[in-house]
């Protein structure tokens, strides 16, 4: 079992590969993100917009437009990319489909569900992208955040910079500084 949403793995992958390739600063287009990480485009465009919303992100429209990380990648928690993209509802839905599970109308689960979801919950606001960024500079063996077959394909078709990007020091970058976008 899951206990999150298809929108917020996608987030979560989407911002880890950001957060990667966040010292360059430069925008990464929608298409080729969606490509390298295996995800439907306009899926993938439609669930980092709250994030912008967030100031996480920043968006450009256009030919060299797409998506780039703004905040820094250890002010930013997994639990604050999944309060982006759940409702409460969804976040917090019934461990046995019941359509009405509450303190006062318990399902047989409920009690040990609310358990578990609030120390999920817990884990989930002590990891940043900065975690999730080093983990993959550490372990590039995981695949993670791009895991697909498509990952070798597309990632000869990116720019030079976002390849060498690769490489490159996960760690925040030191100014706070980021030019204005255009949305």
């Amino acid at each position: 079992m899951n206990p999150i949403s298809r929108s917020t793995e996608y987030a979560v992958r989407a911002l880890t590969f950001l957060a990667q390739h966040q010292p360059l600063g430069s925008y990464h287009l929608t298409r080729k993100m969606a490509e390298l990480l295996g995800i439907p485009a306009p899926f993938l465009g439609k669930i980092l917009q709250p994030l912008v919303a967030l100031q996480i992100l920043e968006s450009q429209r256009g030919r060299n437009g797409g998506f780039r990380l703004v905040a820094k990648p250890g002010d930013v928690t997994v639990l604050q990319i999944a309060h982006s993209q759940e409702t409460a509802s969804a976040a917090r839905s019934c461990f046995l489909g019941q359509a009405e599970c509450s303190d006062e109308r318990a399902c047989p689960m409920h009690a040990y569900w609310k358990v578990a979801a609030g120390n999920f919950d817990l884990q989930m606001e002590s990891t940043t992208l900065a975690d999730l960024a080093q983990f993959c500079a550490t372990n590039p063996e995981s695949g993670y955040p791009a895991g697909t077959p498509a990952t070798e394909a597309v990632l000869g078709e990116l720019s030079v910079d976002i390849v060498h990007a690769q490489h490159l020091d996960t760690s925040p970058l030191e100014s706070d500084s980021h030019p204005e976008s255009n949305s």
